[in-house]
């Protein structure tokens, strides 16, 4: 199976050719066509099952289709860590060099200031870390009434540094009507209260983690 059979566009492909990668992996080819058909997904899988792109990739082109430039953010990825934040926006610059798509990224240790700019210019994919997206939101920089399309990721992780309630706070301020894709190495009951809360009939991908981490056991 190539990048080709999962529906993707022409310059989404194009950017994923010359990134070197020819086929998908387990993750991507089970969300990919999902996602691009507006469903909500439950991902269970681990760092190094190319599982970033799985969201990545599918969002570029559902926002290619949309309205451009809109004055509040249209799409929310949320992250745990700053290192992971900015590793999705690494892939949205190399997937997404042929759309013309803007994107902000919002996480601390960043002077506020830039970020606010960024956020006046109107941006179609939001990254963010739950504590700086409630910081500015709690300043009255944000509104998320038009952000149709969320990504949880590293979910198990975001319970482990007690983002929990943040989430949940931030998920009632979306529309209800949105699409919402979660992404977790593990299900522990609190992950999945909150999939069943936030979550409407979603698909569920489980992928075994990379062969290598057996290696050492």
């Amino acid at each position: 199976m190539t990048f080709a059979d999962l529906g993707l566009s022409d310059q989404l492909l194009r950017a994923v050719d010359e990134s070197g990668y020819s086929e998908p992996t387990p993750i991507q080819r089970g969300a990919i066509p999902s996602v691009l058909m507006g469903r909500d997904l439950i991902g269970i899988a681990q760092t190094g099952t190319g599982k970033t792109a799985s969201f990545v990739l599918p969002m570029i082109d559902i926002l290619a289709h949309g309205r451009s430039r809109a004055l509040m953010p249209r799409s929310l990825i949320l992250e745990p860590t700053r290192e992971l934040a900015a590793q999705v926006s690494e892939n949205f610059e190399k997937y997404g060099k042929y759309n013309k798509l803007s994107m902000a990224l919002l996480i601390g240790g960043v002077q506020m200031g830039d970020q606010v700019k960024a956020l006046e210019k109107g941006v179609d994919v939001l990254i963010a870390t739950p504590g700086r997206l409630m910081d500015l939101f709690q300043r009255g920089k944000i509104l998320l009434n038009g952000c149709e399309l969320l990504v949880i990721d590293e979910a198990d992780r975001m319970l482990d540094m007690g983002f929990i309630p943040d989430i949940e706070e931030i998920c009632s301020k979306l529309p209800k009507s949105r699409q919402t894709l979660l992404f977790s190495a593990t299900m522990p009951p609190p992950i999945q209260k909150l999939a069943a809360k936030f979550l409407n009939e979603p698909k569920r991908i489980e992928v075994a983690r990379p062969a290598t981490a057996n290696v050492n056991i």
